[in-house]
């Protein structure tokens, strides 16, 4: 009997205390049902060969409390997916970060050094990237134990709203990867709000003088995308009208590309110190418009394939 009551109170260190006592009642109530059919008397000395052979089939002590009390995850396998969409994209938002941070840096030391640049780049990474992942990690698990990402991703149905079956299903985490996108945007052409002034003088770039009315514009684009986006993860899959909406968005933005592909360059360098990387920029800008519009050209027309199977 001191062997059976020793397994249980094993399973009991790996127990929630609220639910301890519990499920100690009912794992030995279940052994003994078990002992009893085998018909072993755990407290009869005779059948302590028959009581260790019956308790070294059982299963180690922790999982057994699993079983009773499964743990949440701090991350879900339903989950994992969006996780490692925001954690990406966190760290595209930490690197970027990371970038202005760095060119202010070495624009105040008065240097360029390529290699020196480099290293502020990923120490500033470095230090940020256990905060991101402290933050996105709770931020799952706190959601996902309250129930609020099940309720997210098994909402209430009836069969009348069952898709037709032909019907593709809108992705979670391209919608969350939208959403970040165009927020990112948004910081990048306001960085005047929220950047201090001190930090916002010292940046190497800036929007031209003679192309401030882009700001408006691209906000404009940015920010009905984000509506567009934030609309679609409410809903489960696309209809003929959210596909028509969703490509024309890439048109926009390729129309956009174009003309800022045959203007004046949009940036500018705003340090004198870093004056002699303007030729570098403007090459960089005026082929990157056109790369990024071919991009989108054949993201488009992969979406209108789609939008004729709907």
């Amino acid at each position: 009997m001191e062997l059976l009551e020793r397994y249980v109170q094993a399973v009991a260190h790996y127990l929630p205390a609220e639910q301890k006592q519990d499920i100690m009642r009912e794992l030995r109530a279940n052994l003994l049902d078990e002992l009893e059919s085998l018909e072993i008397d755990a407290s009869n000395p005779k059948d302590i060969q028959a009581l260790t052979t019956f308790m070294q089939r059982l299963d180690h002590p922790q999982r057994i409390a699993q079983s009773y009390a499964p743990q949440y995850p701090l991350v879900a396998s339903e989950d994992m997916g969006l996780y490692k969409t925001i954690v990406l994209k966190g760290l595209l938002v930490l690197f970027v970060y990371a970038v202005v941070t760095a060119g202010s840096y070495l624009i105040n030391a008065q240097s360029v050094n390529a290699i020196a640049f480099l290293f502020v780049v990923l120490s500033s990474v470095w230090d940020n990237i256990g905060g991101m992942l402290i933050i996105i990690t709770a931020t799952f698990y706190l959601l996902g134990k309250s129930g609020y990402l099940a309720q997210w991703r098994y909402p209430s149905w009836n069969p009348e709203s069952l898709p037709p079956t032909n019907a593709q299903r809108i992705s979670t985490s391209e919608g969350i990867s939208d959403v970040i996108t165009s927020v990112f945007g948004l910081l990048l052409l306001w960085t005047p709000l929220w950047l201090n002034e001190e930090a916002y003088n010292s940046l190497i770039l800036g929007i031209a003088p003679n192309m401030e009315q882009w700001r408006i514009i691209l906000t404009i684009v940015m920010a009905g995308s984000l509506i567009a986006a934030i609309y679609r993860l409410t809903q489960a899959y696309w209809t003929k009208l959210s596909k028509s909406v969703y490509i024309a968005e890439y048109l926009v933005y390729i129309a956009v590309m174009l003309i800022l592909w045959r203007s004046p360059v949009l940036f500018e360098i705003t340090s004198p110190a870093a004056i002699e990387l303007m030729p570098f920029v403007n090459g960089l800008f005026t082929h990157g418009w056109l790369f990024s519009a071919g991009v989108f050209m054949f993201i488009a027309a992969s979406e209108v394939r789609k939008w004729h199977k709907l």
